[in-house]
């Protein structure tokens, strides 16, 4: 007969292994701090570099609405088998971007066609958007580090399913260049 003790001890390792890949994002205010994640497994956070743009930043990004006079572009991290791993964005080969899981960029560039970029397994991986003034453009950074799924990838095929997972997903940066410069 299993005892009392036996069956708690039994449900705390077991809840403890259901827990121990990867904690939820450390909720981080934007004065100044970045944007967090925890694993359990290798019991390490890591972090944007940037700090997180301000609670009503995030606010007016999530309407999802465009900006006159320039493109707007939003990059979607939100792959739900997505490991804590830091990926770098850049934009036309020179502003880098910090991401991680559950995390989203606005970015309002100048009308035209700009190439995104992140490096994974010692490749660049490039995506070209472009849009006219006033237009709005949805990618996801997607796919995920485990071995037997997709490897990161650019996807432009579900804008609105986008929209839906970056709901979730905190802004981590909102930067606006109208010439090669980040305002």
């Amino acid at each position: 007969m299993v005892s009392r003790r036996q069956l708690l001890l039994g449900a705390l390792a077991s809840s403890g292994i259901l827990t121990g890949c990867a904690s939820a994002p450390e909720p981080r205010p934007a004065d100044g701090r970045t944007y967090c994640m925890s694993t359990l497994r290798t019991k390490r956070t890591v972090c944007t570099p940037e700090p997180v743009p301000s609670a009503a930043a995030e606010a007016d990004a999530k309407r999802f609405e465009a900006t006159p006079g320039v493109l707007t572009v939003y990059v979607v991290r939100s792959a739900w088998v997505d490991a804590v791993r830091p990926l770098t964005v850049s934009v036309d080969g020179d502003s880098q971007i910090g991401t991680l899981p559950r995390s989203l960029i606005r970015l309002r560039l100048a009308p035209g066609t700009h190439q995104l970029a992140f490096e994974w397994n010692e490749r660049v991986h490039g995506f070209a958007v472009t849009g006219e003034a006033g237009e709005l453009r949805i990618v996801e950074l997607a796919g995920s580090s485990v071995p037997l799924d997709r490897p990161y990838h650019w996807s432009d095929a579900d804008p609105a399913g986008a929209k839906l997972r970056a709901r979730t997903t905190r802004l981590v940066a909102d930067a606006h260049w109208t010439s090669s410069a980040p305002r």
